[in-house]
């Protein structure tokens, strides 16, 4: 018994992070000051998306013709539109949806990612190449294309963004999980667990997959802001969520178009939107620096 516990406390040196390991990746994340002002702006967008309802101070589809394309003023903090609908309650929507589809769409790519990066490079040959081979063939197709395709067959509801924009984009992550379980595999505690006589299923689910999240979570965080800008790209070309429901790309598009004459229509959202995916950068670079074992010398 005293050896099975010995043999449990070696083969995880990395699953349940000592205090002074938890410190020193703080330390390593706030080294670079951007990945702390990224992280508490990250903060900032995602509370505010899941409380819009709260914090917008009116209905971003209610119109007022009597107000319209008004400048900043204290009652329109960023003014208004063409309909006279408050600029920062339709940003903060549009915040909201940019949000539900970054957000969800990496869940459902990190989900299909680890099952099958794992698999394949937990059980390699055979399995390992049929995964891959698959991987191979859905990475062929070109992701925006993709997505349009299945927008277009699906409609124009979130739900069909969501689906669109993760449908080629797990192959990344699942090449990314595969990578770092091949490597994690040849480990001398992975060795201790199967002679201990863990099974397939626990070694991967208690040790195996821990420590290989370090790389997949920087990868998490580059690949919101780019599922973010699928969104809003789908929606410049006429393919996102369709008016009067509010989005990032659409208050792009339509604020270029009045940029001469209401140059803040343009301004605020397209500076939002900059400042959202510049932020969730910062934040990868500093989880970078956390899991990059080199800053230590």
């Amino acid at each position: 018994m005293a050896t099975s516990s010995r043999v449990e406390n070696d083969s995880a040196p990395n699953i349940l992070p000592t205090a002074k390991r938890r410190s020193r990746a703080w330390r390593r994340f706030t080294k670079n000051k951007l990945s702390l002002i990224g992280a508490v702006f990250v903060v900032i967008v995602v509370l505010t998306a899941i409380f819009a309802r709260e914090v917008a101070p009116y209905n971003p589809l209610q119109a007022n013709f009597l107000e319209t394309y008004q400048g900043p003023t204290w009652q329109h903090l960023l003014g208004t539109d063409s309909l006279g609908r408050d600029m920062l309650s339709r940003i903060i929507y549009s915040l909201r949806n940019a949000c539900i589809v970054g957000f969800g769409a990496e869940i459902v790519e990190l989900t299909i990612g680890l099952m099958l990066g794992a698999t394949a490079g937990y059980l390699g040959g055979f399995a390992d190449t049929i995964l891959m081979r698959v991987v191979d063939v859905v990475y062929g197709f070109p992701t925006f294309l993709f997505a349009i395709i299945l927008v277009v067959m699906m409609g124009h509801t979130i739900l069909a963004i969501l689906v669109a924009v993760s449908a080629t984009s797990w192959v990344g992550m699942a090449r990314i999980v595969r990578s770092q379980v091949m490597q994690v595999r040849q480990s001398p505690y992975i060795e201790s667990a199967r002679a201990m006589g863990a099974s397939t299923w626990q070694t991967v689910i208690r040790y195996v997959l821990p420590n290989s999240m370090g790389p997949v979570l920087v990868a998490v965080t580059f690949g919101i802001p780019a599922n973010m800008m699928i969104e809003a790209a789908l929606s410049v070309v006429g393919l996102g969520i369709q008016p009067p429901t509010p989005d990032l790309g659409e208050l792009i598009l339509v604020g270029q178009s009045a940029v001469l004459s209401y140059s803040y229509l343009l301004i605020w959202p397209a500076l939002l939107f900059a400042l959202t995916l510049l932020s969730f950068s910062f934040v990868g670079d500093g989880l970078r620096n956390v899991f990059d074992t080199k800053s230590d010398r």
